[in-house]
């Protein structure tokens, strides 16, 4: 049987895992689409700064990359979607916030999601796998959820509509229908 689509890799998940007891509250993207009625975000790459103090209290931050990369198998015309992550260093501005601005506008990074601090405790790697047919089989990331330490939950995802969109999701309801088909591949934090 013929395989399609990849897990996130072993190093990619190490990666995320630093994600682990840091603070969220903002995502940076560009061409922001939004379905307001259920709450979910649109965009072809999201940036998230995440926070934390080291030992000696100062402030520290980095920022995860979230993309999806849309493929479609050539013989039977089945597409899935391949999660892309990378954590980097966030960019250092020394200079006035109205050159800051004009800088990230002009790299396209020009729209933002904001909402309530977030401190990541555990991160949940969702995956689809299902026979498309006799022949071929679809396995892969399809979504990271994270949770904090109260059970609340941020999805981020492919969006299954639309090639090469990923999607921003916060709404409890929502993320419960959005994931009831997908099967938890991973579990990375406190696990306790």
């Amino acid at each position: 049987m013929k395989r399609l689509g990849e897990y996130i890799k072993d190093n990619k998940l190490k990666e995320l895992s630093t994600l682990i007891n840091k603070r969220i509250y903002l995502i940076k993207c560009s061409n922001l689409g939004a379905n307001l009625k259920e709450n979910i975000y649109t965009a072809n790459l999201f940036e998230i700064p995440f926070f934390w103090k080291d030992e000696l209290g100062i402030e520290q931050s980095k920022k995860i990359e979230f993309q999806s990369e849309w493929n479609e198998e050539k013989e039977t015309l089945i597409d899935y979607y391949n999660l892309k992550i990378k954590v980097v260093e966030r960019e250092k501005f020394v200079e006035s916030f109205e050159n800051v601005l004009k800088k990230t506008s002009k790299k396209g990074i020009n729209s933002n999601i904001t909402f309530s601090e977030f401190m990541i405790s555990e991160i949940l790697i969702l995956s689809r796998e299902e026979v498309a047919d006799e022949q071929i089989e679809i396995r892969h990331d399809e979504g990271i959820l994270f949770i904090d330490k109260n059970g609340n939950r941020i999805l981020l995802s492919a969006e299954i509509k639309c090639t090469g969109e990923v999607e921003f999701i916060n709404n409890s309801s929502v993320i419960e229908k959005r994931i009831k088909e997908l099967k938890i591949r991973k579990t990375l934090g406190n696990t306790v």
